[in-house]
């Protein structure tokens, strides 16, 4: 009896194994196609020799039986300089033959680009395909990517005047210096990009003046995106910034971009007795992971610029002679991606130490502030403090916006006291809609309040974007004149 029960199940088995065998038998139907989860994969621009990030697709057979995939072809082989990983495994020459997926499963496909110089200065459109050949169907994904050649600089300090003439991009790997005495001069339309830590070192001078329609650009190398509509240069903290070291330096910063570092514009100079000159006029500075400008005495001006979302200050000034005429200083840091917001520091700090509480050094500040809008996602975005008490601290107000508790003080006036509710910009957050835009709307309360003696005169007559203040004859307070519908 036992042996019967035990024939029965054997047989049993053996039917359940050849059901289960001729379930898992390899389909030739050629109505058995594979999907994709791509139909193209796009690499934004890739430097020469510099291999880019990877991305990739999804194979899927949604068929109730296997397939094989007779074969997986790179197109053009290695020419285009695309690579591809299938299924964890790189296939020789470009090609990989009988592939299995499952019933109901898939397998990923990871492709990379390497880009050989191209011996041009624009870009050069690359392409081919990957070709999926199954059951006869002849199935392909896209690949395309832009090679740039670029000029690359490691740990490299100028000892000499020198030029960049802009015609293809740089990219700095640790830092770029300029050493005592020597200038940098930077034509317009240049392209800086630095590496993760990176920094331009300045104990000479910089001299960078760009145009309206060729500005200069400094930011992080990373060109990829984090999401499919968020590039990564949403994200801050990508490189250091510019670090200016020389108590003599001279920098001018003209129709120039700056975003997504640590701190833009450090000037550390420890001396009392000399300091360094900063000029800066149509000047974008965003999305930093500390400050704007970080400023230990110097003398500066900025004019016609917007310094804007810094997790920390956008100024933060101790010691020194800084003018300030027709800026946007609007602080709306919140960098959703990467889970940081602003740590609680005002929009602009004036001080007149070192800010040691245990061994204050005197730092003497004068700050003026004309046509400036000051504001932000805090009710008060302005601290002035005092530390010392008998050091002098001078700053004055003249028709600005502050967002703030109301200042008394003979120093300030014409002001305009903010409210969180005022309606002023474009668009001050990040959304479906798009990226932080500080231009002014037709209702804005910026509007025709500004000083129209200053902005007559020849330095401040044209705004940011190069247009004309006295156009409704009533200039508009910040970096940016309404230019109607």
């Amino acid at each position: 009896m036992k042996n019967g029960f035990l024939i029965l199940f054997l047989i049993i088995a053996s039917s359940c194994i050849i059901n289960s065998c001729s379930d898992e038998s390899m389909s030739t139907n050629p109505n058995y196609k594979l999907s994709f989860s791509k139909d193209s994969l796009s690499f934004d621009t890739v430097f020469s020799t510099i291999g880019s990030t990877t991305s990739g697709f999804v194979i899927y057979n949604h068929n109730s039986k296997p397939v094989s995939i007779s074969s997986i072809t790179l197109a053009n082989g290695a020419t285009t300089g695309f690579h591809m990983v299938v299924d964890g495994t790189i296939p020789a020459n470009n090609q990989i033959s009988n592939v299995e997926i499952r019933a109901h499963d898939s397998l990923y496909v990871f492709v990379s680009v390497t880009v050989n110089p191209t011996k041009q200065d624009n870009p050069l459109l690359l392409k081919d395909s990957i070709i999926c050949i199954t059951n006869g169907n002849r199935q392909s994904v896209q690949l395309q990517a832009y090679g740039q050649d670029v000029e690359i600089f490691r740990s490299k300090t100028i000892h000499n005047d020198t030029t960049l003439s802009g015609t293809k991009p740089y990219l700095i790997y640790d830092y770029l210096a300029i050493d005592k005495d020597k200038t940098l001069t930077i034509k317009p339309g240049s392209t800086l990009y630095f590496h993760k830590n990176a920094s331009l070192k300045i104990v000479g001078n910089l001299k960078a003046e760009g145009e309206q329609k060729a500005r200069i650009l400094f930011r992080g190398d990373r060109l990829d995106k984090l999401f499919d509509n968020v590039p990564y240069n949403y994200l801050s903290g990508q490189w250091n910034g510019i670090q200016v070291l020389g108590a003599q330096s001279s920098v001018l910063l003209d129709f120039v971009t700056l975003n997504s570092g640590k701190t833009a514009i450090h000037i550390i100079n420890p001396s009392l007795t000399s300091s360094p000159s900063i000029v800066i006029n149509h000047t974008r500075i965003q999305n930093f992971d500390s400050c704007g400008i970080a400023s230990h005495n110097a003398n500066l001006t900025l004019w016609n610029s917007e310094i804007s979302n810094c997790r920390s200050s956008c100024l933060s000034l101790m010691g020194g002679n800084y003018a300030f005429v027709h800026n946007t200083i609007a602080n709306y840091y919140n960098d959703i991606y990467a889970g940081k917001r602003r740590d609680g520091t005002p929009s602009v700090m004036l001080l007149n130490s070192n800010n040691d509480r245990h061994a204050p050094v005197p730092t003497p500040i004068s700050a003026q502030f004309i046509n400036c809008v000051i504001t932000g996602s805090m009710s008060n975005e302005i601290m002035i403090s005092d530390t010392t008490r008998n050091t002098p601290l001078k700053y004055s107000f003249d028709h600005c916006y502050l967002m703030s508790n109301p200042i008394h003080s003979p120093f300030i006036k014409n002001v305009l006291w903010g409210n969180p509710r005022d309606q002023l910009f474009v668009r001050s957050t990040i959304n479906k809609d798009g990226y932080y835009d500080f231009r002014l709307t037709e209702e804005s309360l910026l509007r025709k309040k500004a000083d129209i003696q200053i902005s007559r005169q020849p330095a401040f007559c044209f705004d940011m974007n190069d247009i004309y203040r006295l156009w409704e004859n009533a200039p508009d307070i910040g970096a940016y004149q309404w230019q109607g519908k």
